[in-house]
Parts: structure tokens; C-alpha cells; sequence
């Protein structure tokens, strides 16, 4: 089974209050996203988690052999091997935390990747959505040189935490919101994720 997820944000005590999740404290976070993801992903499941698992290294180290299945990360702007991160704004100190995070059983994707899933579909992954008036931060977007190219295809992505589960972007290219905050503090199977998808087209129709 394939699982995709965003934004646990592990040991991350503000999201709490940022995101407006229901839990009292930070450790209870921890506890709860981990249960939740073993409680549905098996060892032998593959999961694709689309940036910001968390925003210490620290956390990595704790909780990453704890949770279930091949795991595949595509590096969010808080995960310490993402080009945004000012711990990798060079490519020597990246090529050294993608090894850090490859130690932890990690395998590391591009930062924007096609995943091609035989009879399902092509579909782009990236922690951060297309491009946007609806990121403007200021008339500023900071985030515009790490968005993919809005090619068409599908997206699923994070970084928007709470904020809408699905969007269509300026060109009408359907995105899915892939983070924790909109599914239940759990990874998202493939096959929820496509009956979603048919959902949304058949609600637009």
C-alpha cells in the first residue's frame, strides 16, 4: 500500500497553536502522530511524506525508526537538506544532511518530483503548491523559485497545513493537500486519496 503525508512537524510545540490541533501538549502530539501512523501503515507499506517532518534534526533522530514502512521524503523549506534551509545554502553542507537524513533510513527524492503509479496516474509531489496569488505574502512570494511548474498534472503537496485541503491553481490544475492538519493527524492512503480526487471532479462538474 502507498501512503502519502505532510507536516508532522515532530516536536514543533507552536504548530499546536498555529494550526489549532487538538492536543495539550507537544509530547502528546508526538505520541499521537506516531500511534496513528502504525496504526495504519505496515512495515512492508511504502510513504511518501512531502516536507517538514520536523523542524530540529533532534526530532529525526528520535522518531524516524519509530514509524512504519519504506519512507520517502521530499524535503520541506524546515527540513534541514532543503536548499531553502540556511543549514544547506551551499551544495557540500546539503550533500552532508541528505547523508544525515539517508543514516535514518530516509530515502531522499528531489525537492520536486513524477511519480508515475502504473493504472492510478502521473502525479507531481512537492512540499510547496504552484505558484499563486493565494501565497502572496506581502506581494512578496518568497517561496516563488521552489514551486514546480504547473505542468497539468495533479499535485500533491503541504506547506499549507490547515489553510484548504484542495485548490485549483490560476490554470485550474488540481492540487491536494497532502499534510496531517486535513487528514486526521495520519498518512493518506492512495486509495483515499484517489476517491477524493474523484469526488472533487465530480463536485465540479
Amino acid at each position: 500500500m502507498i501512503y502519502f503525508s505532510s507536516d508532522p512537524h515532530f516536536w514543533h510545540a507552536k504548530v499546536i497553536e498555529y494550526c489549532n490541533r487538538p492536543y495539550s501538549t507537544v509530547e502528546e502530539m508526538n505520541e499521537d502522530m506516531v500511534k496513528k501512523w502504525n496504526e495504519i501503515v505496515k512495515p512492508e507499506d511504502t510513504v511518501y511524506c512531502l516536507g517538514d517532518f520536523s523542524m530540529a534534526f533532534r526530532s529525526v533522530e528520535i522518531y524516524s525508526f519509530r514509524l512504519n514502512g519504506n519512507r520517502f521524503l521530499v524535503p520541506g523549506n524546515h527540513d534541514f537538506l532543503h536548499s531553502y534551509h540556511k543549514r544547506s545554502k551551499n551544495k557540500e553542507n546539503q550533500e552532508k544532511w541528505i547523508q544525515k537524513y539517508k543514516d535514518y533510513m530516509w530515502n531522499v527524492l528531489p525537492e520536486q518530483f513524477v511519480l508515475d503509479i502504473p493504472g492510478v496516474g502521473t502525479f507531481n509531489l512537492c512540499h510547496h503548491p504552484y505558484a499563486g496569488p493565494y501565497e502572496l505574502e506581502s506581494g512578496h512570494d518568497k517561496y516563488e523559485k521552489w514551486r514546480p511548474k504547473d505542468d497539468g498534472r495533479i499535485l500533491l503537496c503541504g506547506h499549507v497545513h490547515n489553510s484548504w485541503k484542495h485548490k485549483f491553481s490560476p490554470n485550474g490544475t488540481l492540487m491536494i493537500n497532502v499534510g496531517v492538519d486535513v487528514w486526521d493527524f495520519a498518512p493518506v492512503s492512495l486509495d483515499r486519496l484517489a476517491a477524493y480526487i474523484k469526488e472533487v471532479h465530480n463536485d465540479t462538474k
